[in-house]
């Protein structure tokens, strides 16, 4: 059986690291690469007052899944040479990354850290922190602090 790598990113600006480290770990392994992304489905910061300017949130949420896919499919068509699927879903990253690994039984999960402290990771959590608990799975986890020295 073909091993399996998921890359769990979200689109921030270093996802194309921690992407570009799973896929070097992948072609190491000759292993398929399962491309995962979650849009989380919940508000992160302070809502705008919603009786000024009501917001659609499956509007939003939508679109992100929609730009989302464009990106990762630019990252698929760059890397013609790997097997990729690419998976996007609405949801709580947290538990869904576990869930498709788990799903797919992958060999490895890699993913980013923000190395957030105090209150925004009071506030945000740490999905890396949660997965690395929680998952059965071993990880490869890329500390995206430490690209911006």
């Amino acid at each position: 059986m073909k091993k399996k790598i998921l890359i769990a990113i979200d689109l921030d600006d270093d996802y194309l690291y921690v992407i570009k480290k799973g896929i070097e770990l992948a072609q190491a392994m000759d292993a398929k690469v399962i491309l995962t992304s979650i849009v989380n489905i919940y508000v992160n910061y302070i809502q705008p007052d919603v009786s000024t300017s009501p917001i659609q949130w499956d509007e939003v949420y939508n679109a992100q899944v929609e730009f989302t896919t464009q990106e990762l499919n630019k990252i698929k068509t760059q890397h013609r040479d790997l097997e990729i699927e690419i998976f996007i879903e609405k949801g709580n990253s947290k538990t869904a990354i576990i869930d498709k690994a788990n799903d797919e039984n992958v060999n490895y999960i890699v993913m980013g850290t923000h190395g957030r402290t105090g209150i925004s990771h009071i506030f945000m959590g740490s999905t890396a922190e949660y997965i690395i608990r929680h998952s059965t799975k071993p990880i490869l986890v890329i500390p995206m602090n430490t690209l911006k020295h």
